[in-house]
């Protein structure tokens, strides 16, 4: 669905995955996995990853279209 990176240097992304007549929203961080939810339809893991991205837009993150430079020198990427 979307990548973002923190100003830290670490990586998140959001993917749905329709399996067995579900959607699942999970959200990786660096590769591992930190969160998941089931939902009925796509309707509902689409408005969990954007109240997700919303939330992590709050605390730093931002989507990778959005960043236009690379992080500063000496932060390591986890």
């Amino acid at each position: 669905m979307w990548r973002m990176r923190h100003r830290d240097g670490r990586d998140g992304q959001a993917v749905i995955d329709p399996t067995n007549g579900v959607a699942q929203a999970l959200w990786f961080v660096n590769g591992h996995p930190l969160g998941a939810r089931s939902f009925a339809d796509w309707t509902g893991a689409l408005e969990w990853t954007d109240q997700l991205q919303a939330q992590q837009w709050a605390v730093g993150w931002r989507l990778l279209d959005d960043i236009t430079a690379d992080p500063p020198q000496g932060t390591a990427r986890r």
